[in-house]
């Protein structure tokens, strides 16, 4: 148990920093997947592209709060990462998965969708966010078992 626990707290470090890095850090490279090319000039871009740094940011904090257990636990230091972490990831996870769902069931961009979900890093990311919320939640379901 204390295995799984440990990879379910490395993923989400993993996950969320890609989050804060891709949506933060490469926030003009999220623009160019998100929006199509002829319309990356259109004030509506640019306020995407200004905004998408406040979703990095949000990713940042739940990498933070998953590596504030995890480095302890690595570390020596016994602290398990209480119910509400693992509860908080999964919600979070869950609700990225769940805003790219519609997209996806429309067909992407070809069903009118503003992206294409089932394509490419998209794919990848809708994927993953089902994992890592799917994950989070089975901890939840274990720790309630122990």
């Amino acid at each position: 148990m204390r295995t799984t626990l440990l990879l379910v707290l490395c993923l989400n470090v993993a996950w969320f920093g890609m989050g804060f890095f891709f949506f933060s850090l490469r926030a003009r490279r999220a623009l160019r997947i998100l929006i199509p090319r002829q319309a990356l000039e259109e004030v509506s871009a640019q306020a995407l592209a200004a905004s998408l740094p406040f979703l990095g940011g949000l990713n940042l904090g739940f990498a933070v709060l998953s590596a504030s257990f995890l480095v302890p636990w690595l570390i020596g230091i016994s602290v398990g990462a209480p119910w509400q972490v693992y509860a908080a990831s999964a919600i979070a996870h869950a609700s990225q998965w769940a805003c790219n769902a519609p997209h996806a069931l429309r067909g992407g961009q070809r069903g009118g969708a503003p992206w294409d979900v089932l394509r490419g890093t998209m794919l990848f990311i809708f994927a993953m966010d089902a994992l890592c919320a799917l994950l989070n939640a089975a901890v939840l379901v274990l720790q309630s078992l122990r």
